[in-house]
């Protein structure tokens, strides 16, 4: 994709306030989705943001968020408490019926008896774990020509 350096004049609060909900995409490839979406509407089309994701940012993004969880869970596991809050954690969601995260964290935070710095680290390890997955699915679907992932 050949890329152009362009001026564009922005409302300063609304700006910092986008830049900090993006993080850690820049404004540039938000701005960049963002008429792409505007062109397929107006063209009529449906705008499919796989087929516009930029595939090495995305490759990038997925080796990261590897390295931070076998990190996480290596430092979980040291500490002796990674086997543990995921027993609790199964728990959980078997009772609940539910894996979303929304919902069983809070439960998780209230039963866990161990250090509460362990509690955030898990709970960040199953955040980012779960941002990993979504990314493993968006480049299995490109490198699969498109086509759904189970």
């Amino acid at each position: 994709m050949a890329r152009k350096a362009v001026t564009v004049y922005l409302d300063i609060a609304a700006y910092q306030k986008l830049r900090k909900l993006i993080a850690p995409k820049t404004i540039s490839r938000e701005l960049d989705d963002l008429i792409k979406k505007r062109i397929a509407e107006l063209e009529g089309k449906e705008y499919n943001p796989l087929e516009s994701a930029d595939y090495e940012e995305l490759k990038r993004e997925y080796e990261r968020l590897l390295k931070d969880t076998e990190k996480m869970e290596r430092t979980l596991k040291k500490r002796g408490t990674y086997q543990k809050l995921i027993a609790v954690t199964d728990e959980i969601e078997e009772e609940l019926g539910t894996k979303d995260l929304k919902t069983v964290i809070p439960m998780l935070l209230d039963r866990w008896k161990g250090p509460k710095e362990d509690a955030h680290l898990f709970i960040n390890f199953l955040e980012k774990l779960k941002k990993m997955k979504d990314a493993e699915r968006q480049l299995e679907k490109i490198r699969r020509g498109g086509r759904d992932v189970d």
